[in-house]
């Protein structure tokens, strides 16, 4: 990768800011290493400008899809496994029916966003989860082990899909479930919110310790700013003598 100055890299960050529902998808919001002139991670460079214009987020637009975003026995798809490269929806799968710390109940993953497929800045959300304690659902970014993309990438691309999901057909779709899962839900008063779930080791992770060593604030700043929790899960392998 061709190295850039923060100057070159305020331009660059500016021109994609042009079509902000694609942004996550940029390739500027990725980089990693710092500028040649002022030894900034670019992350902190890109942080800061976003700080600068939040309101160019207002121009993301909602999608509302005319089918249910809980699609009827999703939960039971069946995947195979051995032969499947997608080993963050895999793993997703494995999670939903459990219980995380500060996640609450996974309840489903893959929840798609787009009404037609001309929808931009529209993915799938990797999964969703219900912390009954707090009253709060939860939209999750996922990043499993060894994946390469920045914590800014993660975030940026959290909070889009939570700009364009119609929550509250969201939640109207998810109602029956919840009771069936977890029992009497106060619906109109769940908190929704966005969130990334990260699996060391995984680079989203690096730098998400970085955060807790205060050596990106304007990162932190813009999560705050944004509204976007992490939540970080260790997986641990054991190899036993057959």
């Amino acid at each position: 990768m061709r190295t850039y100055d923060k100057k070159q890299t305020i331009d660059v960050i500016q021109k994609e800011m042009v079509n902000i529902e694609s942004l996550y998808n940029a390739k500027c919001v990725n980089w990693t290493g710092k500028t040649s002139d002022t030894n900034e991670p670019y992350s902190e460079v890109i942080a800061s400008e976003l700080l600068r214009d939040l309101k160019a987020f207002e121009r993301i637009k909602q999608i509302t899809r005319a089918n249910t975003y809980c699609r009827e026995h999703h939960c039971n798809i069946e995947m195979d496994i051995c032969n499947s490269s997608r080993k963050e929806e895999i793993f997703a799968k494995r999670l939903t029916g459990l219980t995380l710390e500060g996640l609450g109940l996974i309840l489903d993953y893959q929840i798609p966003l787009k009404d037609t497929r001309a929808d931009k800045g529209a993915g799938k959300i990797d999964m969703l989860s219900f912390n009954q304690q707090t009253n709060t659902l939860y939209l999750i970014e996922l990043k499993y082990k060894d994946n390469s993309e920045t914590l800014l990438r993660a975030s940026l691309e959290s909070y889009t899909y939570y700009i364009v999901i119609n929550r509250q057909k969201l939640l109207a779709d998810y109602g029956a479930l919840l009771e069936k899962m977890v029992g009497s839900v106060d619906l109109e008063n769940v908190t929704i919110k966005p969130a990334v779930l990260l699996v060391p080791p995984c680079k989203a992770n690096d730098e998400l310790e970085d955060l807790a060593l205060y050596e990106r604030p304007q990162l932190k700043a813009l999560a705050l700013a944004l509204g976007i929790s992490y939540f970080t899960l260790e997986v641990h392998t054991y190899e036993t003598d057959l």
